[in-house]
């Protein structure tokens, strides 16, 4: 007996007790994953913390148990902020803070693992690490509505030329295309808070597949670690990935948004546009030409967005005809998460800085704005409201652009005259009709780019900004903090 124990902390394996030989070199080096789940080392610790008071009430770890146990976890977390163990003794982060456990406090550590699985265990860890990082993303998101808004607000009066099929299209003003990120932006937060409600229920009780042996008070240990309810089915909350998989998904989406916001900042940015002038400080510029000032930072964003998209790919690929419960294949899920959200936090980040920093050119934008008949969509309705058919208008519109472009003349160089002769509707006061700032504001449904719509947007986007900001704080209320749990325990003990 005495053997088989010392051969069993030999291999130093949570389940070295039915492997009769160690574990070949490839194998560990092919199965270990601390490396990635190490980033989850403070979820871990705060579990291991909050099932051990679970363990408590059930009468299996007693009173000086853990005390000891509480305080040797804290000692282990210095040590892995102190990066004072070795990555290589260990094959996750579970079996690292264990066995550093059991040199802390002794073989009393041993119990900790009581009625627990890796499986339920690991999907703690990620459930916690999720709810943090949705609170980050929400952050930092709404740091880069209210840049847009600021921006929005700025630049009220500026027309800018709307795009469609990358064509000169109609006047827009410059805050509403602006305000159409701001909604792409905020559907996104609210994706992210779902997110974090669809994560909230304490998968802990599960053990590997079935649930636990022992009485674990399941609704005490959710509300030590602020989860809004418990799983209700043990193999599905050891092998279901989707609030991982649904938040990659929220990853995706805004960085495809961003994509398309850093595509148009480096057009516009271009000699041959001019309307925005980036930084100095965030471009970089060529080994080769020296004129160069290059949009290199809004490239890589639009580049990252590929590897984010390519993210959800992966992980909705690594679950595909998985058989039921737990299946080791899922260790390779963090990997693919931290990834996809370091790429997306790093760049929400970024180009918070890049838009506070954008230098609008008022006058090349004006100049633009001459070219393109950009109100030849105002000039078929003004048609179409003095009593032409819109076909009719549309035809007749037309056929006034192509001759502007023969003899190289904009609408507004026509006379009367010639007005009249192509439709009786025309009369004088066509010409203020044509006025870009009149054709702003002849938009006459809510959604569209008139002043006073873009000003009750911007109105509307601040109000939703301040319930964001007030969401952010009690999500933050709903995350543990290791330093009041353990203080919850201590007056439970005392």
């Amino acid at each position: 007996m005495k053997y088989w124990l010392e051969k069993a902390e030999k291999m130093d394996k949570l389940w070295s007790g039915r492997i009769n030989s160690s574990t070949n070199k490839i194998a560990d080096d092919f199965t270990f994953s601390l490396e990635v789940d190490i980033e989850l080392y403070s979820q871990d610790i705060t579990g291991n913390i909050a099932y051990a008071a679970g363990l408590h009430k059930t009468g299996i770890i007693l009173k000086d148990e853990l005390i000891k146990m509480i305080d040797g976890l804290l000692k282990i977390k210095s040590k892995i902020e102190g990066k004072n163990f070795s990555n290589s003794d260990y094959e996750d982060i579970h079996s690292l803070i264990e066995y550093e456990l059991k040199k802390e406090i002794g073989e009393c550590a041993g119990k900790i693992h009581t009625g627990r699985s890796r499986n339920d265990q690991v999907v703690l860890d990620e459930k916690l690490f999720l709810k943090d990082a949705v609170i980050s993303i929400i952050d930092s998101m709404a740091e880069l509505e209210s840049e847009i808004i600021k921006s929005a607000e700025k630049n009220i009066d500026i027309i800018f030329p709307a795009y469609t099929h990358m064509q000169k299209a109609q006047p827009v003003l410059f805050s509403h295309y602006l305000l159409s990120f701001f909604e792409k932006f905020y559907r996104d937060i609210c994706k992210l808070i779902q997110n974090f409600e669809d994560c909230d229920f304490l998968p802990l009780g599960s053990g590997a597949c079935t649930g636990s042996g022992y009485a674990i008070d399941r609704k005490y240990l959710s509300n030590l670690l602020k989860f809004k309810d418990q799983g209700r089915n043990s193999m599905d909350e050891v092998s279901s990935r989707d609030y991982f998989q649904d938040f990659i998904y929220s990853l995706s989406c805004i960085m495809l948004h961003l994509s398309r916001f850093c595509e148009d900042l480096i057009i516009y940015n271009t000699n041959e546009f001019s309307f925005i002038e980036l930084s100095d400080e965030f471009c970089t510029g060529s080994s080769i030409m020296p004129q160069k000032k290059n949009p290199d930072i809004l490239e890589l964003i639009r580049g990252k967005s590929a590897i984010v998209i390519g993210n959800l790919i992966q992980f909705e690929v690594l679950q595909k005809s998985l058989p039921s419960s737990y299946n080791r294949d899922l260790q390779e899920d963090k990997g693919i998460v931290f990834k996809a959200f370091k790429e997306t936090i790093s760049s929400v980040n970024i180009f918070n800085e890049i838009i506070k920093n954008i230098k609008i050119n008022t006058s090349n934008i004006n100049k633009n704005m001459k070219d393109g008949f950009l109100e030849a969509t105002d000039a078929a309705d003004y048609l179409v409201k003095k009593g032409e058919t819109f076909r009719n208008a549309h035809n007749i519109t037309g056929k006034i652009v192509r001759y502007c472009i023969e003899k190289k003349i904009g609408i507004n160089d026509l006379g009367l005259e010639f007005l009249k002769s192509q439709s009786v509707f025309f009369e004088s006061d066509f010409f203020e009709n044509m006025d870009l700032e009149a054709c702003i504001n002849a938009k006459k449904t809510d959604c569209g780019t008139n002043k006073k719509n873009v000003k009750e947007s911007i109105e509307s986007a601040l109000c939703k900004i301040k319930k964001i900001k007030v969401k952010i704080t009690e999500l933050k209320s709903r995350v543990p903090d290791i330093n009041k749990l353990i203080k919850e325990v201590q007056n439970e003990l005392d």
